[in-house]
């Protein structure tokens, strides 16, 4: 297929764009801790958010809360037009975010908002949109900002697809928003991403290795994308954001230079949660769901509050956390309202992944409403969780798979992965 088929009406961008140069970026880092900035009306303070439907953006809602700013949601196109910053975070599936976009007319305004060099910064999907194509549901243009085809993970060479986990960034360039990260471990969650070449190298401001070199990250003018989740990074993914936003209320310090140059070993905390007699959530052990104290009272066992408890983990370093509700088998998900506000509240202060499993399946409730296992998932989404964790119903669909040879279509693995990508499972 030649290139011309490719293009896209913002594949000329940039051509003759030159370097913007940035001023001096004073932030506090660490160990990149950052201060909360009080937090006003005025535009300063103010960040527009483009959140086409998919995913969590939860997660990113807090971190910027977080730093002490007010957010506007995309409503329209000439929201984007109008915002004074940017931030994308695309979450899902190439394929469907750029339906998303181009039906609604927010493709053409992200690329006036970007060829006039506006502050921007993607987000993971946000950084893979910004490029000629990608090869994730056949080949399926992208804005086309950035030469390149987004491709998945080779596999051949012994690694696991997708990438998960925590892993180093190694800086090319000054871009600003990087300072103080290279050499520091980042959460990434994808299968698919860009390779440096001749074509792109100028947009280029870090890369990270997982079988090969990949782009982990751009850079041109007020234009930035990442591949990585500073939302879920730890106090490093803050002090990216707060660079990027470039708040006056923020000191430096000086952070320790990294050394990290690999896939990190993670630390994940996980908590077994499930209503005690008394209707409130608890953190809880047993073994084979027989949590309850060997007592006359036979109450069930309390290791503690989940919210708390998770909180505790991320200070005292935990790479993520997990919540399996080990009730969940059995009950209506969607209807285990304190689960849910479990997840909003957690993402409020926990800048770490967060997984939450059990009960993720199609299901009828008792006035014969249908809900499928996406809708399940994704009301975990919306509720702070970045992945779901899926157990008798993968087992289910593997053994029908086994059985008949074919892919239906409506597991709930394929459900999922179909909107989301097998990124978020």
């Amino acid at each position: 297929m030649e290139a011309a088929l490719l293009r896209s009406p913002c594949s000329l961008f940039f051509s003759n764009k030159t370097e913007t140069s940035r001023k001096n970026l004073n932030f506090k880092s660490k160990n990149f801790s950052v201060i909360r900035a009080s937090a006003n009306q005025s535009a300063d303070s103010v960040v527009t958010l483009l959140d086409y439907g998919a995913g969590n953006v939860r997660s990113v809602r807090n971190a910027i809360r977080s730093l002490g700013y007010n957010i506007k949601d995309v409503q329209k196109p000439e929201d984007i037009l109008n915002a004074d910053r940017l931030i994308f975070p695309g979450v899902g599936a190439f394929a469907a975010a750029m339906d998303v976009l181009n039906q609604n007319g927010m493709a053409e305004a992200l690329c006036t908002y970007i060829e006039n060099d506006r502050p921007f910064l993607g987000i993971c999907l946000g950084l893979q949109l910004l490029f000629e194509s990608s090869e994730e549901k056949g080949l399926v243009k992208g804005l086309g900002l950035i030469p390149g085809v987004v491709g998945r993970f080779d596999s051949s060479n012994g690694v696991r697809v997708p990438h998960i986990g925590w892993n180093a960034l190694q800086i090319t360039k000054d871009s600003g928003i990087l300072e103080d990260v290279g050499g520091q471990h980042v959460y990434f969650v994808h299968s698919y991403r860009a390779i440096p070449s001749n074509a792109n190298q100028e947009w280029i401001s870090s890369t990270c290795n997982y079988g090969d070199n990949f782009i982990a990250s751009v850079q041109r003018g007020n234009v930035h994308a990442v591949q990585f989740h500073p939302e879920k990074s730890g106090d490093v993914g803050l002090s990216v954001l707060a660079r990027f936003l470039q708040s006056k209320s923020y000191t430096a310090k000086k952070a320790t230079k990294g050394k990290a140059s690999k896939l990190a070993k993670r630390v994940i905390a996980c908590l077994d949660v499930r209503a005690n007699d008394n209707g409130d959530l608890v953190v809880t052990k047993g073994d084979q769901y027989d949590v309850r104290e060997h007592t006359k009272e036979n109450e069930v066992r309390n290791l503690g509050k989940p919210v708390e408890l998770a909180r505790q983990y991320y200070k005292d370093g935990a790479d993520e956390v997990s919540f399996l509700n080990i009730t969940g088998f059995r009950d209506f998900p969607l209807g285990d309202l304190p689960m849910l506000e479990v997840l909003r509240y957690t993402s409020e202060n926990v800048f770490v992944p967060l997984t939450v499993g059990g009960g993720i399946r199609d299901f009828t409730d008792g006035n014969g409403r249908h809900y499928s296992s996406l809708e399940v998932a994704s009301e975990y989404f919306r509720s702070g969780a970045d992945k779901v964790s899926i157990g008798s119903d993968a087992v289910y669909a593997a053994e029908a798979y086994i059985r008949t040879g074919v892919k239906t279509g409506n597991s709930s693995l394929e459900q999922i992965s179909r909107v989301y990508g097998n990124q978020w499972l």
